[in-house]
């Protein structure tokens, strides 16, 4: 059995494909990017890596695999604000949909039949209840999480056809080496500048880390890719409040955190929107007055799953490697 793992060459893949290959497992990379693979295949005999192109059906068929290979999709497009500028549904769409349609055909095609899909929490969109349970509605705010609904709809399909598929539905992945929106975040507080707050502060926003999220799947995969959906995310997450005041207080910095009017921010950073000059995408600006934090007792009752990094320890940890990386 051979774990290929489309799309891996990513944060999260290079974990998992770490700790597959320390458990003894062989793991094939296949993405677009070759990126650290190369360097992380040249470090392990169970690693290796193959440039691949999901949303090219002829290139996914290049891709020898066999019957009881397990696949790990984790390919995707990352959220950037304005880029694009425009037609940001299709853009989407293109990879996330599309692409998904191309592995299962190319799965079914092949007689191979157990999956992990990562999904992500982005497809409930504005929370009904608290924590949010995988039975919660899916009503994603933008066109990254409309995207993976309609995959997710594809897996959903594909199961009725003989699919073993585990979706994975995570929260914010964060970690040393991964960034995205943290950045501008972390910027202001290594120059101990301002650090202004959408709303007081006073909701919960929990994170999961890239290990975390890695043992998950190879638990999943442990009991055969059970056909179920899992919320992942950390325990117990603080308030935004007091979440940064950890930041700023163990990086030693002078910022001070700034609460504003939730609803005006809002308001302006949906202008700036329009205008496609927001340095938020309104599927992070939305949701960061709100409680979001994900129900992740049924990874724990179907894997025995439960998460060993805090949000604080996972923030700064990710704070540390922004300060000795490059730039």
């Amino acid at each position: 059995m051979r774990h290929i793992l489309i799309g891996g060459n990513g944060f999260l893949g290079r974990e998992v494909a770490r700790q597959l290959a320390a458990e003894g497992s062989d793991v094939l990379v296949a993405d677009l990017d070759a990126g650290l693979a190369p360097e992380l295949a040249g470090r392990s005999t169970r690693i290796g890596y193959v440039r691949a192109d999901m949303t090219d059906r002829a290139s996914l068929g290049a891709l020898t695999i066999a019957p009881d290979d397990v696949v790990h999709h984790l390919a995707s497009k990352l959220i950037v604000p304005n880029r694009p500028r425009l037609g940001r549904d299709a853009y989407f769409a293109d990879c996330i949909v599309a692409g998904t349609d191309n592995v299962i055909a190319w799965m079914q095609h092949s007689g191979a039949a157990k999956m992990i899909f990562w999904s992500s929490d982005m497809v409930y969109g504005p929370a009904l209840t608290t924590p949010r349970s995988e039975d919660h509605p899916r009503q994603p705010y933008g066109s990254y999480g409309r995207a993976k609904v309609a995959a997710e709809d594809l897996v959903f399909q594909a199961r009725a056809s003989g699919l073993d598929a585990t979706i994975l539905r995570p929260r914010l992945i964060i970690g040393p080496g991964r960034l995205g929106v943290l950045e501008r975040l972390f910027r202001l507080i290594a120059r101990g500048l301002p650090v202004p707050l959408i709303g007081s502060g006073a909701n919960h926003f929990q994170f999961v880390s890239a290990a975390d999220c890695a043992r998950a799947s190879l638990l999943a995969v442990r009991l055969g890719c059970p056909n179920t959906e899992l919320n992942l995310g950390s325990a117990n997450p603080p308030v935004v409040h007091d979440l940064l005041s950890s930041l700023i207080r163990r990086a030693g910095s002078r910022s001070r955190l700034v609460r504003t009017p939730a609803a005006a921010l809002k308001g302006v950073l949906g202008l700036l929107s329009l205008l496609k000059i927001s340095p938020l995408d309104p599927e992070q600006y939305l949701i960061a007055d709100q409680n979001v934090v994900l129900d992740i007792r049924r990874a724990a009752q179907v894997l025995g799953w439960t998460p060993k990094d805090s949000d604080e320890d996972m923030l700064f940890a990710a704070y540390a490697g922004f300060r000795t990386g490059p730039g």
